[in-house]
C-alpha cells in the first residue's frame, strides 16, 4: 500500500512539473539556460534525486556540454563540464542509438562503464538515466537523473517523464531557432527600411538638381526663342541622360541586393533541404506522403491569396471557427488561417492531413509558410517594378543621339514612354492599347521617343488628366501606322491650322514653350513620314505614318 502511494504521490509530481514547463515563459521565448535551472531544481527536489543535468551537444556534435546541474543535498548549480566523444567513444554511440541509457548498476551496465573512474566514482553515482533529447533527427543532448549512496531501480513511469522532459527542451530549442530566424527577418526588414529611406533622400536631392537643371535649359529657350535653328535638343538631352543614367545606376545597386537576399532568404527559409520549414516539417509530417501533401496544399493556398470582402471573410471566420472548435482548436486561429487563404473546401482535397494527430502543428506551420511567402513576394515585386522603372527611365534619357537609323522595335519604344507615365494612368485615366503585329522600322529610337512623350502627354494634358487614352498600332504595306487618340474637349476649330507652329501655344506660361509638336512634325519629316490629326470635341486622334525603310538620303 505504501509503495502504490509512494507511486501516486510520484505521479502527480510529475505531472505537476511537465505542466510547469510546457508553460513555463522561458520555453517560448527559446531561453533554454533558465528552463533548464528550472527542471532540474524541480526535478531534482520534488523527485528527490539528488544531481539532475541538462547536457547538449556542440554543433559538431562530437562533445556534450553541462549546460546546468543541479546538486539537491548542497542547493547549488554547476555548469560548464564537457564530455568528449574521442574520450567515451563506445558510451556517445549508445545515446546516438537509443533513446534512453537506464543504468541501475552503472559499474556493471556496458553502456556507461567508461564512465566509473572519471565520473561515476567522483561523484558516488549509484544509479544513473540519461533521457536523449532529439529534434526528429537531429540528436540535441541528453537529461541526466542520477542518485547518490543509494540503490535505485528506474521505473517505466520515470523514463517515460525523463523523456518528455527531454521533448519540452527540444521544443524550447526549436523555439529559440525560430527567435533567431525572425529577429535575423527584422534586421533584413530594418536595412530594407534604411535603403529606402536613402534612397528616396537620394532622389530628392538628384530632383533638386533637376530642378535646377530645367530652370535654366527654360532661361536658355526663352533667349533663344527668335533663332530656332540655334536650339540644341542633343545637348540637352545629353546633360539630362547623363545624371538620370546616375541616379537609375545607384537605384540598381540597392535594388539588385535587396533581391538576391530575398531570394537567399526565401531557400534558406524553405526551398533548402536543411532548411527550418523542411525540419519542422519532416518533424511534424515524418510521411513522405503526407509531407507531400502539405506541400501540394500550400501551392494551392498561394496561388488563392486574395483580397476578399467583409461579409465573404465573415462567413468564411465563421465556418473555419466552428472547425477549429470541433478540432479542439482556439478558434482565434481562425484569424490567421484566412490570411492565408485558407477555406474548408480544402479538407476534402486532402483528408488524410487534417485527420493528423498533429493538426494544430500543421497549421500553425502552414499559417507560418504563407505569412513569409507573402512578404517575400511583396518584396521581389517591388524590386521588379522599381527595375522596370529604372530600365525605362535610362531608355528614355539615353544621351547617345544615333547618326545613322537603326532596326527599332516600335511596340517597345513606345512601351517606354508608358512606363514612365505608368503614375498618371492609375490615376483617373483609362489607357487602351490595341497593339498589332509589326516589323521592326528603320529609325532613330531617341527621336521616336520624344515623338510618343509629346503626342501623350499631350493628350494628358487635353484630358486634364482623367478620361481615356488608346493607342493603336498597325502595319500597312510597307508603313506602319500608329494612332493616339483621347476623349479630351478636341482642339478648337480656330486654331487648328497652327498647332504645328514654332512656338505657338495655348498653354499658360511656364506650361509649354509651343515647340512640342513643331519638334514631332520634324521628327517624322526626318523619318520621311506624315503626321495628321482630326478633332471633335470629346474626341481627337494624331495619325502617324511612318515607312519600315527610310528612303536613302535621310
Amino acid at each position: 500500500m505504501d509503495s502504490l502511494k509512494k507511486e501516486l504521490t510520484r505521479a502527480r509530481f510529475q505531472q505537476n512539473i511537465l505542466a510547469q514547463v510546457s508553460s513555463h515563459p522561458s520555453a517560448r521565448s527559446g531561453d533554454v539556460h533558465s528552463l533548464a535551472s528550472f527542471i532540474t531544481k524541480s526535478v531534482s527536489e520534488l523527485l528527490e534525486i539528488e544531481r539532475v543535468g541538462v547536457w547538449l551537444f556542440n554543433d559538431s556534435k562530437n562533445e556534450l556540454i553541462n549546460v546546468n546541474t543541479y546538486f539537491r543535498s548542497k542547493a547549488v548549480y554547476t555548469s560548464g563540464a564537457i564530455l568528449k566523444e574521442n574520450e567515451f567513444r563506445e558510451e556517445f554511440q549508445y545515446l546516438v542509438r537509443e533513446k534512453y541509457v537506464d543504468a541501475n548498476d552503472p559499474y556493471s551496465d556496458p553502456r556507461t562503464k567508461g564512465f566509473i573512474e572519471s565520473y561515476l566514482k567522483p561523484n558516488g553515482i549509484t544509479a544513473m538515466l540519461d533521457g536523449v533529447i532529439r529534434m526528429g533527427e537531429e540528436l540535441i543532448g541528453t537529461l541526466c537523473f542520477e542518485h547518490v549512496g543509494k540503490k535505485h531501480e528506474w521505473k517505466e513511469d520515470e523514463i517515460i517523464f525523463c523523456s518528455q522532459l527531454g521533448d519540452q527542451i527540444a521544443l524550447t530549442i526549436s523555439n529559440e531557432r525560430k527567435n533567431k530566424i525572425n529577429d535575423e527577418l527584422i534586421a533584413r526588414e530594418n536595412e530594407l527600411k534604411e535603403l529606402n529611406e536613402s534612397l528616396e533622400r537620394l532622389v530628392e536631392e538628384r530632383t533638386k538638381k533637376l530642378k535646377n537643371s530645367n530652370e535654366e535649359l527654360e532661361t536658355t529657350i526663352s533667349t533663344l526663342k527668335k533663332a530656332q535653328n540655334q536650339l540644341v535638343l542633343s545637348e540637352k538631352m545629353a546633360s539630362l541622360g547623363q545624371l538620370v543614367a546616375g541616379i537609375a545606376h545607384e537605384i540598381n545597386n540597392p535594388i539588385a541586393a535587396i533581391q538576391a537576399s530575398a531570394e537567399n532568404l526565401k531557400d534558406s527559409l524553405f526551398e533548402s533541404e536543411l532548411s527550418v520549414f523542411q525540419k519542422e516539417l519532416r518533424e511534424i509530417l515524418p510521411d513522405p506522403s503526407k509531407q507531400k501533401s502539405f506541400f501540394e496544399l500550400v501551392q494551392i493556398l498561394k496561388s488563392k491569396i486574395e483580397i476578399i470582402s467583409g461579409r465573404e471573410r465573415m462567413n468564411r471566420r465563421k465556418r473555419i471557427e466552428s472547425w477549429l472548435t470541433s478540432k479542439g482548436i482556439s478558434d482565434s486561429f481562425s484569424f490567421h488561417l484566412i490570411d492565408t487563404g485558407f477555406d474548408l473546401e480544402v479538407l476534402d482535397l486532402f483528408p488524410d492531413l487534417f485527420l493528423s494527430e498533429n493538426l494544430q502543428n500543421i497549421l500553425i506551420l502552414l499559417v507560418e509558410e504563407i505569412t513569409v511567402y507573402q512578404s517575400l513576394h511583396i518584396m521581389l515585386l517591388a524590386v521588379e517594378r522599381a527595375s522596370k522603372m529604372t530600365f525605362a527611365l535610362k531608355n528614355f534619357v539615353r544621351f547617345e543621339i544615333s547618326k545613322n537609323p537603326i532596326q527599332v522595335n516600335l511596340k517597345e519604344n513606345i512601351e517606354t514612354v508608358i512606363t514612365l507615365y505608368q503614375n498618371q494612368f492609375k490615376k483617373n485615366v483609362t489607357l487602351v492599347k490595341e497593339y498589332g503585329e509589326l516589323p521592326y522600322i528603320e529609325g532613330y529610337p531617341e527621336e521616336l521617343l520624344h515623338l510618343w512623350t509629346n503626342l501623350i502627354y499631350n493628350a494628358l494634358q487635353a484630358m486634364s488628366f482623367q478620361g481615356k487614352l488608346t493607342i493603336i498600332t498597325k502595319h500597312s504595306g510597307d508603313h506602319v501606322i500608329v494612332t493616339v487618340e483621347d476623349n479630351g474637349p478636341g482642339i478648337p476649330e480656330s486654331i487648328k491650322n497652327r498647332i504645328f507652329e514654332p512656338f505657338f501655344t495655348t498653354k499658360p506660361l511656364g506650361e509649354g514653350s509651343g515647340l512640342g509638336l513643331d519638334i514631332c512634325r520634324k521628327i517624322v519629316e526626318r523619318h520621311s513620314g506624315s503626321i495628321q490629326f482630326e478633332s471633335n470635341p470629346g474626341k481627337t486622334i494624331f495619325t502617324i505614318e511612318l515607312p519600315i525603310q527610310i528612303p536613302n538620303g535621310k
